[in-house]
């Protein structure tokens, strides 16, 4: 066997769609990653989470290397954005294909999956599919479940079945999965890859409570990321009457892009409980503006009710803030081990509990802050996680 020299990574949405989340900054350093291993890298995308502004000033249905030195092809889509139905990638994959020794998924639910899926059985190409948490049980349950089930006996598990590797980020998304599914997969662990650069020389604190005027000796709990249902921001809003009544000064900062229908009904939830004057909406913050935030806080909250890996969770170590998680993220285990992290049982009341233990306990957020970054350096940086890369990439 030898590595792949020529690698297609396909994903229904890429960088700059950082309304799209995590997963648009662990595509954009697993293509990093294939390029310093020695790949040829394309990446074949739509413009799914990409703003109009944006979209007109890209080149679309043809090569574009001027964002980085590896050239992406972008089509655009129609219908369900979730589904992104690019037409496009049909006659691209049949044109292209052959050109390529591996193609990489990066994602399961979506079109451009399912259609390279298929082109490459037809040509026999090797692929890889990466899941991105997408096959966790709750999170097929969440929202479209009858038809993702229908999309999982049609196409998934074939695809699954059939293809190289199927990586997860955890070890706990990787258990899941295959004892949700009782398949036999080539299943492996690969961390996502966190650049871990924009980290290395942190801010001073107070930069972002000063331009959002919020009192230095304020307590400040951060959500930094997707504004969704899974996300379990709702529960931190059942805690704040009790906390605000210790902490007459504290202030949430939620922060990430936003689905509209569960931001309502969270700003709804703050009118009712009287808790405008402790609640922040900041939108979708550029990288500097965001580590700026977690450098400032007190501790980032993530109750999470899925979640197979959380990359703003890692974010938030680097930045040497105390983190506080649910036991669904899908690293709990690994920083619960290490003791960088406080996590909470999603059963209990332990988010209150634990929001409380922090906030009274400034030498246990400072233990916390350093120990969390300096696990999530030595477990998580590309330099790390490139060379557990590798042995994926080896066909005949």
């Amino acid at each position: 066997m030898k590595m792949a020299k020529k690698v297609l990574q396909v994903s229904p949405a890429y960088y700059p769609a950082i309304s799209i989340g995590g997963p648009i900054f662990t595509n954009l350093t697993f293509s990093k990653a294939l390029v310093d291993l020695g790949c040829d890298v394309e990446v074949l995308t739509t413009t799914q989470g990409l703003e109009p502004a944006q979209i007109a000033d890209m080149l679309l249905g043809i090569s574009d290397q001027s964002e980085f030195s590896y050239p992406i092809w972008r089509f655009r889509y129609f219908g369900y954005s979730h589904f992104t139905f690019a037409p496009g990638h049909i006659f691209w994959l049949l044109k292209h294909i052959k050109r390529f020794d591996l193609v990489v998924l990066q994602a399961v639910w979506n079109f451009p999956i399912w259609i390279s899926y298929l082109i490459c059985v037809l040509y026999n190409k090797p692929f890889v599919v990466i899941p991105h948490g997408s096959i966790y049980p709750e999170t097929i349950g969440l929202k479209s479940s009858k038809i993702k089930r229908i999309f999982l006996a049609v196409y998934v598990r074939k695809m699954l079945q059939r293809a190289s590797h199927v990586l997860f980020s955890t070890y706990d998304e990787k258990e899941k999965v295959v004892a949700f599914l009782k398949l036999p997969l080539r299943a492996a662990i690969l961390p996502n890859i966190v650049d871990i650069k924009p980290f290395l020389q942190l801010p001073e604190k107070g930069l972002f409570r000063s331009k959002y005027q919020i009192k230095q000796d304020a307590p400040l709990l951060v959500h930094y990321g997707r504004v969704s249902p899974k996300k379990g921001i709702h529960f931190v809003l059942s805690c704040l009457p009790k906390l605000v009544s210790e902490y007459p000064s504290l202030i949430y900062v939620i922060a990430g892009g936003e689905d509209a229908e569960y931001a309502k009904l969270l700003r709804d939830t703050i009118n009712e409980k009287g808790l405008g004057a402790h609640v922040i909406f900041t939108g979708l913050l550029n990288q500097e503006d965001g580590i700026s935030l977690m450098r400032d806080a007190d501790v980032f909250v993530l109750p999470s009710l899925s979640e197979n890996f959380g990359m703003a969770v890692v974010e938030a170590m680097l930045c040497e803030t105390a983190v506080l998680i649910s036991d669904q993220v899908g690293i709990s285990s690994e920083l619960q081990a290490a003791k960088c992290a406080h996590v909470f049982s999603s059963e209990t009341d332990g988010l209150l509990n634990g929001l409380k233990s922090l906030l009274n306990d400034e030498k246990l957020r400072l233990t916390l802050g350093l120990a969390g970054a300096k696990f999530a350096k030595d477990n998580y940086s590309e330099e790390v996680v490139r060379g557990q890369l590798r042995p994926f990439l080896m066909v005949n």
